[in-house]
């Protein structure tokens, strides 16, 4: 599996302009485990974030979540690139990084807004050239990604309601941990402590489809990181998918797709 890890590994914030130069092979799609929040200040360029591809564009924001897909062709665009763990979160509480799962990865803002916390990335740019920062101007950094990040989560959400908002948070979280193991309703709803009636109207209300349609859809997405990324063969993907059979787990990627499995390998393979 081709996943990328920060290059400072005791480091959970790390900032770059937005060419800096890569650790790893930017040219083919690759996953990372941390989170990254790309400031667009000027220019254009393009990017694949879990096979939906979208235009860099300026006074734009872009989210990439720990576990995507992601292929970024910056051209001629400039800005800066913040990059950071979970365990951040443990420092910039009330936050919890399922706030920040979201169905849009692209975030518009206005001119205003997007000074506004590319100002606050750049002081974060700042601190990070010094090389022997006190505990308190790390915390300064820290604070200053608290205040973009709930500018986010406050952009992304166009009709916020916190019940609403932590609870598809938490649904996506959940299913995106455990879909390998579970894929029946009933085992989210027994883990949020919600009737399967419940979990149907708050999905419904929160993406307009069911959570077993959400659950399937996240199926189907890990299946085609495992076969794009890894050098599993298609019997082994059945096995870590923990189908009871590959002939259900061809079954299941004819009715989502219409394909056979490796048709849709070979699809995936030349794009």
């Amino acid at each position: 599996m081709n996943i990328v890890s920060l290059p400072h590994p005791n480091k959970f914030l790390i900032i770059e302009p937005l060419d800096y130069d890569n650790p790893y092979n930017f040219h083919t799609p690759h996953r990372h485990d941390y989170f990254e929040i790309i400031l667009v200040e000027s220019g254009n360029g393009h990017q694949l974030i879990d096979f939906t591809g979208s235009e860099l564009k300026p006074d734009h924001i872009y989210v990439v979540y720990p576990g995507q897909i992601h292929l970024l062709k910056r051209e001629s665009a400039n800005g800066l690139i913040i990059q950071f763990k979970k365990e951040i979160f443990e420092h910039i509480f009330p936050i919890q990084h399922h706030y920040l799962y979201s169905q849009e990865s692209e975030i518009a803002v206005t001119p205003a807004d997007f000074k506004h916390l590319y100002a606050l990335a750049q002081s974060i740019f700042a601190l990070s050239n010094n090389e022997n920062l006190s505990p308190l101007s790390i915390h300064k950094s820290y604070s200053y990604l608290q205040i973009i990040l709930i500018s986010i989560i406050e952009f992304s959400n166009k009709n916020p309601h916190q019940t609403a908002s932590n609870f598809a948070g938490k649904f996506l979280q959940l299913v995106s941990q455990h879909v390998r193991a579970k894929k029946k309703v009933a085992d989210y709803s027994e883990m949020m402590n919600l009737s399967p009636d419940r979990l149907t109207s708050l999905c419904k209300d929160a993406f307009g489809i069911t959570p077993l349609r959400l659950i399937h859809e996240e199926l189907l997405l890990e299946i085609k990181r495992l076969m794009v990324l890894g050098n599993l063969s298609l019997k082994e993907i059945s096995y870590e998918m923990n189908f009871d059979s590959t002939a259900n787990f061809s079954a299941f990627i004819k009715t989502a797709t219409g394909k056979t499995p490796s048709e849709l390998q070979s699809e995936l393979k030349s794009e």
